[in-house]
């Protein structure tokens, strides 16, 4: 027992601590493959890197069929602003054909929404560097105008990840783990495009 005046610090015991701390490792290693967006040509990676990775998981997405316990998400596809910025720059729109995940279930879906939904975070950030190069809502980085407008919807996620019943968290974690795969995948595509 704790004497008087000690602090008292509780382990964060919450699903998204866990997946956290379970996707750690696959998050760093794409974040340090995108690294920072400093000039138009590295801008113009990432966004082809980004374009190939949301429209396949988009696509994914949008084809499952959502259990009861998900039934209130409203999905959200950012890939027709992000081919519209990639026209702004002359760029194609990249053909990439992502893993599948097979049947999604509860877990899977979970575990690909804490990625895309996670990536808004940093938007706000990232939509500064586009526009110092140059980039706005109207050329070149709308999908991130928009994510950077959208901070509640991680809110209503964590929410969602929570409340949901019976649900596996290791699952989660491996299918969020999957989903930072196939992002990587995307971008080292990117990546080679532009070598």
């Amino acid at each position: 027992m704790p004497s008087k005046g000690q602090k008292v610090y509780m382990q964060d015991q919450s699903r998204r601590a866990t997946l956290r701390a379970r996707t750690s490792p696959a998050h760093e290693a794409l974040d340090k493959m995108i690294g920072p967006f400093d000039s138009p040509a590295s801008y113009r990676r990432y966004l082809q890197g980004m374009a190939a990775f949301r429209a396949a998981v988009e696509a994914t997405l949008f084809m499952a069929d959502w259990p009861a316990a998900l039934s209130d998400w409203q999905n959200e596809r950012l890939s027709p602003l992000i081919a519209q910025d990639l026209d702004d720059l002359d760029l194609a729109v990249p053909t990439f054909s992502a893993p599948s995940f097979g049947g999604l279930n509860t877990e899977d879906l979970l575990g690909m929404l804490y990625v895309l939904e996670g990536s808004a975070l940093g938007a706000r950030l990232l939509y500064k560097r586009a526009q110092a190069l140059g980039y706005g809502e109207t050329f070149g980085a709308r999908h991130l105008a928009v994510q950077s407008r959208q901070s509640g919807r991680w809110g209503v996620f964590l929410k969602l990840l929570e409340d949901a019943p019976l649900i596996d968290i290791e699952k989660v974690a491996k299918a969020s783990t999957q989903t930072f795969g196939i992002a990587e995948k995307a971008f080292e595509r990117a990546l080679h495009e532009h070598a």
